[in-house]
């Protein structure tokens, strides 16, 4: 009894969240067709910006239906002039993406909970810029893009200026912080080749 009240309950949210999380998306310009919700995520889009989710995206917002049970919900900022392209059957928990200039995902991608997607250092690594206008202007940018058919551990951070080449898998905890060939598998504090994915 306990469990068809609990797939009641979960049927009745998941049409609730798409509902208001496609209002929301509509509200902030985002573009998208087919995609599953559990809980609302967190939006921070500009107005001059392109956004764009493929087919049968899917994210995970909530800590009661996360694996891991994370409890924050999955961010995505998109910033002036900026671009974010999502493709189809790509599927992330509790995740955070900042595309300050571009990032791309390709297709049939999973992404782990909480997994951290960056294309900026967010200030500029000059000491004596921190706290002025030279802060931003210096700050470095550079797109990331993830193939076709990767897998992305939880808790990886993925750094700016990184491409992932398709049927990659990285490691949980991992920080990317170079370019990943195709067909491969990667892991560690920098993340390093660990073995060919046959």
């Amino acid at each position: 009894m306990y469990k068809s009240y609990q797939k009641i309950y979960l049927s009745i949210y998941e049409r609730a969240c798409r509902f208001f999380t496609s209002i929301y998306f509509l509200i902030n310009g985002v573009k998208f067709r087919r995609f599953s919700t559990i809980g609302i995520p967190l939006l921070d889009i500009d107005k001059d910006c392109i956004c764009e989710f493929g087919e049968s995206f899917t994210m995970v917002n909530k800590d009661k239906f996360a694996t891991l049970g994370r409890n924050n919900r999955c961010k995505i900022v998109v910033a002036n002039k900026a671009k974010l392209v999502i493709g189809e059957k790509v599927a992330m928990s509790n995740t955070t993406i900042v595309a300050s200039l571009s990032v791309k995902l390709g297709n049939n991608v999973m992404i782990g909970g909480g997994v951290t997607i960056v294309d900026t250092d967010f200030h500029s690594l000059n000491p004596n810029h921190w706290h002025t206008a030279a802060d931003l202007i210096n700050m470095k940018k550079a797109p990331v893009i993830i193939n076709d058919n990767v897998f992305i551990g939880m808790n990886t951070i993925i750094l700016k200026g990184v491409v992932i080449g398709s049927n990659t898998v990285i490691a949980a905890g991992s920080v990317v912080a170079k370019s990943i060939p195709d067909n491969q598998i990667w892991g560690g504090n920098p993340a390093k080749f660990i073995k060919n994915n046959a």
